[in-house]
């Protein structure tokens, strides 16, 4: 408990109200955000039924951040980092309105339904970077290392709710009505009623975006303290100072063409971590649990509707315990580490997760010998399923958690950056082939096989990282004692 209690102190930065504002528009807009994307993979396997084009969403809006992601983060930069939150959510929200009136005049042109998809992450390439860098403006700077694990304790919790929890409890709950405008009769379906509301959230963390502090890359540089500038750099920030703004928009087209600066960045990026064996894994952990998770946000709706015979709206079954699971798990990792290690955690994730995904089809199977006529609604049956996904979502916490954890305190400062650059294109990049492969997999084979494939990858995946690890222990051991440092090195902070 003490340890838990210790983790939650991270909320204690909240006390700065410009945090608390940017806190808020945070969740609010990464709660939406995995909301509408689980919208549009219900939509998608309602009108298609088919996981190659439900696994076309995921790769959507992943896209953008393969092609795109480093220069937009460069051109924020260059930038009004406030302006670029609340200009993001407003013209999400604007988006999101014309996608409500796509879908009344065409309810089954699903090409739509990717056209938002690609474009919400898009918009999303310059949200993201600039909330961000904006934090160090925000707090003191002993509190720079809290502000940033409450950031990524709310990206993680905050993509749980909207994707796994609020997306199939709202299409479940909300009631279909109709509207009466400039005399026509409008129907509203409970998704179309859904994307109103999450229009209507866009603008509300808009709201709170636009009352931040105005804060450049220059002027936060003169806060931090201006001595750490090479007199280059402060030379360049002083002419970024006096340029007139409007010409920014030719800096920007430079960054946009700037393929060879992002090659470069990327390459430093991979030299560094190619060099450090933890680092090494760090980086696949990360990758590996993200994707598993793409995976099972892929697959659940088919799961569903193939082998409960359920509507896809009733993903809920599947989505909400994992859900719940991925917020303890978001609460309680830093506890485990503590008393487990990084290592032992991230193995007793991938074990558990594997574990947890196999033993579905088997309760299944049992569940319709046992419960016929009813076993996919019985109450039994429910419950077993929902401790089996939550424990799901809680190893996926336990792999993912401390592995980016580690990957950021692993790079060094003037490279973290970088590894985090070459994080996004290896996981957004890897999710491509991923997720048509899956779905290709279970269109072609059924969900039962490709769930076994999914379980035996995590079991695969731990049996790598321990001999690895292993490998890595007896090389240092026999180098003189570097064990030690290198477990040291190794240790999740709790904060």
């Amino acid at each position: 408990m003490k340890k838990l209690l210790e983790g939650l102190a991270v909320l204690r930065v909240l006390r700065h109200p410009a945090l608390l504002r940017l806190w808020l528009a945070q969740v609010i807009y990464l709660s939406v955000q995995f909301t509408a994307s689980y919208a549009m993979i219900v939509l998608i396997t309602n009108e298609t039924h088919s996981a190659v084009m439900v696994g076309l969403v995921i790769i959507a809006l992943s896209l953008p951040l393969v092609l795109f992601g480093a220069p937009a983060g460069a051109l924020v930069d260059r930038l009004d980092r406030r302006t670029v939150l609340w200009v993001s959510n407003v013209v999400r929200a604007f988006a999101t309105l014309l996608f409500v009136l796509a879908l009344l005049l065409s309810p089954h042109q699903y090409i739509f339904i990717y056209i938002l998809a690609f474009f919400f992450s898009l918009v999303g390439l310059f949200f993201s970077p600039a909330e961000g860098a904006i934090i160090p403006s925000l707090v003191e700077e002993e509190e720079l290392l809290p502000a940033l694990s409450l950031y990524n304790l709310t990206l993680n919790t905050s993509q749980a709710i909207g994707l796994l929890i609020l997306g199939p409890l709202m299409l479940n709950l909300l009631p279909p009505f109709s509207l009466s405008l400039l005399g026509a009769r409008i129907e509203l379906r409970p998704v179309e009623t859904l994307f109103l509301l999450i229009s209507a959230l866009y603008l509300l963390a808009a709201v709170l975006t636009a009352t931040l502090p105005r804060q450049t890359r220059a002027g936060h540089q003169n806060k931090s303290g201006g001595s750490s500038l090479s007199p280059a750099a402060a030379a360049s920030s002083a002419d970024e100072r006096t340029r007139p703004y409007g010409l920014l928009s030719e800096e920007a087209g430079a960054l946009l063409s700037g393929w060879q600066r992002l090659r470069q960045d990327l390459e430093d990026g991979w030299r560094l971590v190619r060099n450090d064996g933890v680092l090494l894994d760090a980086l696949f952990q990360s990758c590996f649990g993200g994707l598993v998770m793409l995976t099972i946000a892929e697959l659940a709706t088919t799961f569903v509707q193939r082998l409960l015979g359920l509507p896809a709206s009733n993903t809920t079954v599947i989505f909400a315990p994992a859900g719940i699971g991925l917020v303890a798990g978001s609460l309680l990792v830093p506890a485990v580490v503590a008393r487990l290690g990084t290592l032992r955690t991230m193995l007793v994730g991938m074990l558990g997760t594997g574990l947890g995904i196999a033993l579905i089809p088997p309760l299944q199977w049992l569940a319709h010998l046992l419960l016929a006529p009813h076993w996919a609604t019985h109450p039994l049956f429910l419950l077993a399923l929902a401790l089996l996904t939550a424990a799901v979502g809680f190893g996926l916490d336990l792999v993912v958690v401390p592995a980016q954890t580690l990957m950021q305190q692993r790079s060094p400062d003037e490279m973290r950056g970088r590894v985090l650059a070459l994080f996004q294109v290896l996981f957004n990049g890897g999710a491509i082939p991923v997720m048509l492969f899956m779905g290709a997999l279970t269109d072609w084979l059924g969900i039962v096989p490709v769930t076994y494939l999914l379980a035996g990858s995590c079991i695969l995946a731990a049996l790598l990282t321990a001999a690895r690890a292993l490998t890595r222990s007896n090389r240092d051991r026999s180098s003189g004692g570097r064990k030690q440092q290198s477990e040291a090195q190794e240790q999740l902070p709790v904060f």
